[in-house]
Parts: structure tokens; sequence; C-alpha cells
């Protein structure tokens, strides 16, 4: 019995052989899988301690002298640009919630990318600190064009007004992965 099978067994692994050759030259021939840009700016244009808004059955971060002092969490959504004026080409939203602590700001932050050359959604989660001029925060997902990225998230202060309400504008430069 035992000789049988070892007789049997080269006959099994070229029928097997065969059969995943054959299989491979009969698979679709679809398209090739696409990655979205490796490299992806974006400005956001941010108003806060705005005293129009009302926040306060949820958060305290209008309603205290300083919306970045020790415990408060707050909310944004705000205008995402191709460019750093306001009139620059409009892309999406950008929506985040933000927890202070001290002089670190953590942050779980989604671009919502609508208009121009890629959509879909950027996710950077972390924390950085207010005193820093460049921030650097993990991207780690994406939805759209952007499915799968992961890198790094380079922000960075354009500008700012501090007269209340103070506006700044940030720019997001992004190096992706996939």
């Amino acid at each position: 019995m035992q000789t049988e099978l070892w007789s049997i067994l080269p006959t099994i692994a070229v029928m097997l052989m065969v059969s995943i050759l054959e299989h491979a030259q009969w698979r679709p021939a679809g398209p090739k899988a696409t990655y979205g840009p490796s490299n992806f700016t974006f400005y956001m244009h941010n108003t806060v301690h705005n005293l129009v808004v009302d926040d306060y059955e949820y958060f305290k971060s209008v309603y205290v002298y300083n919306p970045y002092a020790f415990g408060i969490t707050s909310t944004f959504q705000d205008t995402i640009t191709s460019g750093p004026s306001n009139s620059s080409e409009s892309l999406g939203m950008a929506q985040s919630l933000e927890e202070v602590d001290s002089n670190t700001v953590y942050h779980m932050f989604r671009a919502n990318i609508t208009d121009g050359n890629c959509r879909g959604t950027i996710d950077i989660f972390g924390s950085l600190r207010l005193i820093n001029p460049t921030r650097i925060m993990p991207v780690f997902g994406g939805t759209g064009d952007f499915l799968g990225a992961h890198g790094l998230a380079l922000c960075r202060l354009v500008s700012i007004d501090r007269t209340p309400p103070a506006k700044w504008t940030l720019a997001f430069d992004l190096v992706l992965f996939y």
C-alpha cells in the first residue's frame, strides 16, 4: 500500500502544477490597482473662539477666557482649499475633535476632500505642541482616492489674525504611502 502511494505521488504533483499554471493563465486581466497621490497639500481656514457659535450644552470652549486651557474639548468644521487664500479653490471640509492638555492638543482629524483631482477622506490622529512652528502628525487611513493611505502630515501655520474671533490658516503637506 505504501509503495502504491509513493508511485502516484509524482503524478498528483504534476497535475497540481498544471492546474495552478492553467489557473494563472486564465485569470481575467482586470485593471491594475491604482493608488492615490504620494504628496498632497491642502490649506485649512480656521476660526477660533467665535462667540456666535453656541456649543455650551456639549463643550466649554466658547465660554471660557482661554479656549485652549487645560481640559478643554472643542470641535471644528472648517473649509479646506487648494491654496492659502480664502478665495482659493475649495476642496472640501475639515472636521476634528480636539482635547487640550497643558501645551499639547490631541487631534482626531478628518479631511473630507469632495472637489479637485483627488476625492475621499484622509484621517489624521495625533498630538502636537501648540508652540511648534511645524507639527508632524500620523496619517492612518483614508477612503476614495486615499484608500489605505498612511504616512505623515506636516502642519505649519501660514497666517494668523488674533483679533476676536481669531482666524488662522494652516497648511497640511502630506507624504502618503499605500
